[in-house]
């Protein structure tokens, strides 16, 4: 029995950490590959990745962000749905900003 628990222990660790990872992108609904060939496809034109990493960048938190992305796609009427928004802030937050 006791070596039965013993050997357990990493399973449960695993298994934990998995569900803490699971729920931490839970928080941010979407896809970051889908997320990332939209960025490529539709953003980089007007930026590069600097405006992400700047000192003085505007967006300084998950809000922010989401505030941001719509923005731009009202204002360059790219008329991205709902899914395609998740994806780029995913994308964006996973890849530059990693609010929590």
């Amino acid at each position: 029995m006791k070596s039965f628990v013993l050997s357990s222990i990493p399973f449960v660790a695993a298994a934990l950490f998995a569900g803490a990872a699971q729920a931490e992108n839970a928080l941010l609904p979407g896809n970051a590959a889908n997320g990332k060939a939209l960025h490529a496809a539709n953003c980089t034109g007007c930026h590069d990745s600097s405006v992400y990493i700047r000192k003085s960048r505007r967006v300084n938190s998950v809000e922010g962000l989401i505030g941001q992305v719509n923005g731009c796609n009202k204002q360059l009427s790219k008329n991205f749905n709902r899914d395609q928004i998740n994806d780029l802030v995913l994308h964006l937050n996973e890849s530059y900003y990693k609010f929590k």
